[in-house]
């Protein structure tokens, strides 16, 4: 185990990288999504609410567009000095074309957070990047991530936590019918984000599947290369046959991260991250149709959430009495805890920017 060498005490504890664009398009859906704006104000209360320092937002908005940027909606967080917005109107090479019409602009977001790990991770000890959709929250006894990673550094010697993946559906009874023919759901605009998609079908703890889209918040000197869900280069792949030499230590020619050092949360007691990613309206469509329990063409899937009773899995009593299956799990913490504290802040928020 190589501890990293940080021995200046650096301006912020724990940071984020965040690529964001007014409006984008998903990888290999010919579909424009631009709820980023509202967004982005929701992450970012939720996400100082639970103890991030500072925010680097990559703006790729200029790739699509010259007439909008996130910098109107990112200012009074700047010039409270939590916020540094870095123009990146980059559209690179996608290597998904032909496959796809509609490639979306992922290799741009690969760029950003090369950039963000190399540029600012020196003023961080913690550092992660991720989406607006996606939310790390605490858990157990912890109301706050520094506390999580603080223990995990300091008790089990941990410099990368990995957070498993597995997305949200869009709770029926947080979502309105879509007329004419009310056959379709949509979010709320009163309803946060976060809890609109709290309804995990995985649940917690997600299965090993789920770390298939991990995210990681890692030691910023340790890791030295970071690609989206990996720490492809750390100290411990640096380490050298010579100086197990001069310490007399065990060599180990074929490296490779593992745990304690490098390792999941424990979903229950330290930190878990809630996927609240938009179901567009088109999934929804009959859903009282595809959310049937007996409807055979279940690879169609059911984006409208009904959660489980009580929160607990039943397959002998698997259905309301109308038929609708139910298919996630509701996290209480978030519903009970952090829902009403990011509500809270929201409407801070919103009572200071009609004040400016």
């Amino acid at each position: 185990h190589i501890k990293a060498a940080t021995k200046i005490k650096k301006p912020h504890f724990l940071s984020a990288c965040l690529w964001a664009s007014v409006e984008f398009k998903t990888r290999g859906v010919d579909r424009t999504t631009s709820d980023t704006l509202e967004r982005l104000v929701e992450w970012l209360e939720f996400h100082f609410l639970v103890g991030f320092d500072h925010v680097y937002v990559y703006d790729n908005t200029g790739a699509h567009t010259n007439r909008a940027s996130l910098k109107p909606t990112l200012q009074p967080y700047i010039e409270q000095g939590h916020v540094t917005l870095i123009d990146w109107p980059h559209r690179i090479c996608n290597n998904n074309i032909p496959a796809h019409d509609s490639t979306g602009e992922r290799s741009s977001q690969y760029a950003a957070e090369n950039s963000c790990r190399t540029r600012h991770a020196p003023f961080t000890e913690w550092i992660a990047s991720f989406d607006t959709d996606e939310y790390l929250v605490p858990m157990g006894k912890h109301q706050s991530l520094k506390t999580v990673l603080h223990e995990a550094h300091e008790k089990s010697g941990a410099n990368i936590l990995s957070f498993r993946s597995s997305r949200g559906k869009l709770r029926e009874s947080l979502s309105f019918p879509i007329p004419p023919n009310n056959n379709a759901r949509e979010r709320n605009s009163n309803t946060t984000f976060l809890q609109a998609y709290n309804c995990d079908g995985a649940g917690s703890p997600k299965p090993e599947w789920a770390d298939r889209a991990r995210k990681q918040v890692y030691l910023a000197d340790y890791v030295l290369y970071h690609y989206v869900h990996y720490s492809t280069v750390t100290l411990g792949y640096m380490d050298t046959y010579e100086s197990h030499q001069k310490d007399g230590s065990r060599y180990i020619p074929r490296f490779r991260e593992h745990a304690p050092y490098e390792r999941e949360t424990n979903e229950l007691t330290e930190a878990v991250m809630v996927h609240a990613k938009t179901i567009p309206v088109d999934q929804t469509t009959y859903y009282e149709k595809r959310c049937m329990y007996n409807y055979t063409k279940k690879w169609q899937g059911c984006w409208v959430g009904f959660p489980w009773p009580n929160g607990t899995e039943d397959k002998e009593h698997n259905h309301r009495d109308d038929g609708i299956e139910y298919n996630c799990f509701i996290n209480e913490s978030v519903e009970t805890t952090w829902v009403p504290k990011l509500e809270q802040a929201l409407m801070r928020s919103r009572e200071k920017a009609i004040s400016r």
